[in-house]
């Protein structure tokens, strides 16, 4: 792989699913990262906290995620085995070792992705718990 752009093209349309939803998960975390401040601000005022907001949706859209880069590398290996057929027997293992990397392309992406989302949601969640421990409660 000479690039990132022929990396993300390897993995075809399954990259921009993988994009959107995680780009949509650090949306809401940074959302909620950013409820923080308020959380913050109720503590050196002595108030009670807000009502809790759940973090389940970026946990399911990680998840999703990785969902979907599976799915993209269950197609790769499928094409990977279609085209291995084609060419002549004493070729196809130097074709294999050259092609699975392409074909896991698509899981790649989606745990470079999804990772660093569940250790944000892990962060924001920690953080949110200690401050509503130090919150008067109603």
């Amino acid at each position: 792989m000479s690039g990132f752009g022929q990396f993300y093209q390897q993995g075809g349309v399954f990259m921009h699913l993988i994009t959107l939803l995680a780009l949509a998960g650090t949306g809401i975390l940074a959302v909620r990262a950013a409820r923080l401040r308020g959380l913050v601000h109720r503590v050196k005022t002595a108030q009670p906290a807000a009502p809790r907001t759940e973090g389940g949706l970026i946990g399911a859209l990680a998840l999703a995620s990785l969902m979907v880069g599976l799915l993209g590398t269950t197609f790769g290996f499928m094409e990977l085995c279609a085209a291995v057929l084609t060419i002549p027997p004493p070729q196809q293992i130097q074709a294999v070792f050259r092609a699975t990397p392409m074909a896991l392309t698509t899981v790649a992406w989606s745990l470079m992705l999804s990772v660093p989302l569940v250790l944000g949601r892990a962060v924001v969640g920690a953080v949110e718990t200690r401050l509503r421990a130090l919150t008067p409660q109603p």
